[in-house]
């Protein structure tokens, strides 16, 4: 076959004839199975219960309103759960692994879901093989097998050997020609599959199971006490059962689950939005704890588009700017190109490439390669070309100065032009060439090479737009910024004065790093936030360090090397454009842009969804207070009548059910929500102060759909009408709780002045459809056992529901004029 690839055409074609390349998957849960769970939810099993009681009792019509409520709740239901599948469907496709083919005779970056047998894969360090194929180039090919064989080595690979679906690339790289894909390749013989996306239990979810099963076991005691105590009083059991079962669907807050499944899933679909993929739902609770942010200064704090602006050479000096370079900067050049993979998407190497394009003979031809590593921070590549073998070198200059065996004087003339250099910000490049004197030359250490030393070159590397600011916002939200890089010391330190980073003017190397004790390294990092001349291993170091001192640590990574650190780090956070899908594997984010303002919006969101958890949490425990209150009124008083009929609790569940997870979900964060300083890891999502709002509010609900209740009760006004207003005022009271917990800073009248909601004209036109239906239509008011009300019913019924809250926004503007932060938020 062609080494230009597939044709477009051709791809498409075996695609549609061939099916994507996975493998096979759960399936999307049908409506069947999502109604058969929805109806095992504990508020459906209590409808139908009161449904078959009002059978019980002769009243086919309440049982069948009752049935009716029921479909209803079971509607939203699936719709809650169409949505919570609908965004981790999108999550799924977003963090699918990639691969790299040839198609057209280009590369381009596909899903590996769309690979097809017969495409040409190219394979690279740190990537997951998309599929079995054969080998067709490989240049010190190794491949990691052990998720096919379980052997933990590596195996070499050279031209027309096979390598796997799911194998690991581990050094080098290469091109092969796709065999089998999806079901058909070893991988899916085997009956393997690798996971991308987990959204495992937390520790958050697991302690709202707690919760939502002890109001469960509550609402059975209920159940028991009310029948009892309403049943022995009255001698009328089937309705204390009623009563029992009012007070039970009052007390169940089974909203708290759903609140969570949908808000995380939802949340972290909205991530996607500004390029922050959370394959793990613990990052999304945990990334508003986080205190500091260790980023990689290349490709995330600058742009990765890396340009040569000078050459050096023998005392000759040239801005490229400046003209057609001379033939001693073209040789040096030209070695710089060479000391690089044959195929690579380094930025740097890229550079090169388009200051100077060279023609290979014939004869010319890349033997072996010798990639950058901890201990050489140096790319050496051996050719073989008309006038001999050669081993060309690019790199750290003090790596290179090492391979050249320069003298203690050369060394330090060397690093004084070095470091006037960097200290303008730019990467120095050091280039070297050795002469080999034949083929047997080629399998020695390159420490033994005879390295002749060139020149060095000033590269480039602007500063991402917005990056500034976003290190400010970081200082403002209480999070600290560290930068790590692989670069010269006063290289980071410029890049850093830029940046507005480089707090002390402090830097602390990888060599530094190795020479310090664990102890003696937590003393040094405490005041310092640039790193220079970093590998992998001491970024691990500076993981553990930092977590020693307290810091809840956010990590970036892009290698393959950078695994442990990501795994290691709070929250890892790998780089979806250039990254390795080993990083994505690490990694609890990927940023799909590498950019540094890219994280801090998605900690921005972060500790929204955990805010929008929190108001959603307050509003279930203030709302159910005066349900579960109203529902008890019939045990106060033998001669009260049962205000809350289940079916009426049922109309409240309707609005409730929709305003957790839709109304608090569409919300914006607040303005301010970056002016905070980060949440501490262990402390709960409703802590002692939200707890007594929510408790607050919801007892004031209650005293006023009370204290109403007893002045229409002692009025000797029909029951039915009793009824009327007490559950008017508990919807209007509703819709109140709804809008003052919008925002925790903002009274009602602010929110809907600073604020833009979707949901919330469709839940007031829904409670608005509820109260016409049940309060003012004869016909449904009658069969829901409602009665008339008066013009003044109705004044009452606004003025007490709406304004049993009023203290909470008087609370609020207290705090605003006590306070610059609540002051800055408005």
């Amino acid at each position: 076959m062609s080494n230009q690839g597939l044709s477009t055409s051709e791809a498409l074609r075996r695609h549609l004839a061939e099916g994507p390349n996975s493998l096979p998957s759960a399936q999307r849960k049908s409506i069947v199975r999502v109604t058969l769970d929805v109806v095992r939810e504990p508020m459906l099993i209590l409808l139908i219960a009161a449904g078959i009681i009002s059978l019980a009792l002769a009243e086919p019509l309440d049982a069948s309103l009752l049935i009716t409520t029921v479909f209803i709740v079971l509607g939203i239901s699936i719709f809650q759960e169409n949505r919570t599948e609908r965004a981790l469907d999108a999550l799924k496709q977003l963090t699918a692994p990639l691969a790299i083919v040839i198609r057209d005779g280009k590369e381009e970056r596909i899903s590996s879901a769309d690979v097809v047998s017969g495409d040409l894969v190219v394979l690279v360090e740190g990537d997951r093989i998309p599929a079995d194929a054969r080998v067709e180039l490989s240049g010190n090919l190794a491949v990691d097998e052990s998720l096919i064989t379980g052997e933990s080595d590596s195996v070499e690979k050279s031209v027309d050997a096979l390598v796997y679906s799911g194998s690991l690339v581990v050094r080098g790289h290469g091109q092969a020609r796709v065999l089998a894909i999806g079901a058909s390749t070893a991988l899916g013989k085997i009956g393997k599959s690798l996971q991308t996306l987990h959204f495992e239990r937390t520790r958050l979810q697991s302690d709202v199971d707690r919760i939502v099963k002890i109001f469960g076991f509550l609402a059975l005691i209920a159940v028991i006490a009310v029948m009892a105590i309403y049943g022995w009083t009255r001698n009328n059991w089937l309705e204390g059962a009623l009563a029992g079962i009012s007070a039970a669907m009052a007390l169940i807050p089974e909203e708290f689950s759903v609140i969570l499944t949908l808000f995380m899933a939802l949340g972290a679909w909205r991530m996607s939005k500004v390029r922050v993929i959370a394959r793990k739902s613990a990052a999304i609770e945990a990334l508003g704890t986080i205190t500091l942010l260790c980023v990689d200064k290349t490709g995330t704090l600058t742009e990765n588009q890396m340009s040569v602006t000078e050459l050096r050479s023998n005392g000759i000096r040239q801005r490229v700017e400046d003209g057609p370079l001379r033939d001693e900067l073209r040789a040096l050049v030209e070695t710089a190109v060479r000391a690089a993979p044959l195929r690579t998407f380094d930025p740097m190497d890229v550079a090169f490439q388009r200051l100077l394009s060279f023609d290979k003979d014939e004869k010319s031809e890349s033997l072996r390669e010798y990639p950058v590593t901890a201990k050489r921070f140096a790319y050496i590549n051996i050719w073989r070309t008309s006038d001999g073998i050669f081993a060309c070198a690019k790199g750290a200059p003090e790596t290179i100065s090492h391979l050249c065996k320069m003298s203690r004087d050369e060394i330090s003339s060397l690093e004084r032009e070095v470091q006037t250099a960097a200290e303008s910000g730019y990467r120095i490049i050091a280039v070297a060439k050795a002469k080999l004197d034949g083929d047997s030359d080629i399998d020695k250490n390159p420490d033994e090479f005879t390295f002749t030393f060139i020149g060095y070159c000033l590269l480039h590397d602007p500063v991402r737009s917005g990056v500034i600011d976003s290190i400010r916002l970081c200082s403002t939200a209480g999070i600290k910024v560290a930068m790590i890089t692989g670069d010269h010391p006063q290289t980071a330190l410029g890049i850093a004065r830029e940046i507005s980073l480089a707090h002390n003017n402090q830097c602390l190397t990888g060599t530094e790093i190795d020479q310090l004790s664990d102890t003696e390294l937590g003393k040094r990092i405490s005041s310092i936030n640039v790193f220079a001349r970093v590998n992998p291993e001491h970024k691990l170091r500076l993981v553990r360090a930092f977590q020693k001192l307290g810091e809840v640590v956010a990590m970036t990574g892009d290698g393959i090397n950078d695994a442990p650190a990501l795994r290691a780090a709070n929250v890892g956070i790998a780089m979806g454009g250039r990254g390795t899908d080993v990083a994505r594997e690490a990694a609890a984010l990927v940023i799909t842009d590498d950019d540094f303002t890219s994280i801090v919006k998605g900690i921005e969101q972060g500790r929204a969804i955990f805010a929008k958890l929190k108001r959603a949490m307050i509003y279930v425990v203030a709302v159910h207070i005066p349900i579960f209150g109203m529902a008890l009124v019939p045990l106060f008083n033998s001669y009260w009548p049962i205000v809350l009929l289940p079916s009426l609790v049922a109309f409240h569940e309707i609005i409730i059910d929709p305003a957790c997870s839709i109304v608090f979900e569409e919300e914006s964060s607040d303005p301010g929500i970056m002016n905070e300083p980060p949440r501490k890891p262990e402390s709960k999502l409703l802590n002692r102060e939200d707890i007594w709002i929510g408790l607050a509010q919801g007892f004031s609900v209650f005293l006023a759909v009370f204290v109403l209740f007893l002045y229409k009760i002692s009025s000797d006004v029909p029951v039915e009408s009793v009824r009327s207003i007490s559950f008017g005022t508990l919807m209007f009271a509703n819709i109140a709780l709804i809008l003052t917990n919008r925002s925790r800073h903002l009274t009602i009248v602010q929110a809907f002045k600073g604020r833009q909601n979707k949901a919330i004209p469709w839940i007031l036109l829904m409670a608005l459809v509820i109260l016409v239906f049940l309060l003012i239509i004869p016909a449904s008011r009658d069969a829901f056992k409602l009665g008339p009300l008066t013009f003044i019913d109705y004044i009452l019924m606004l003025v007490c529901g709406a304004g049993c809250l009023m203290w909470n926004d008087i609370r609020k503007l207290f705090l605003q004029s006590k306070s610059r932060h609540y002051q800055a938020i408005v």
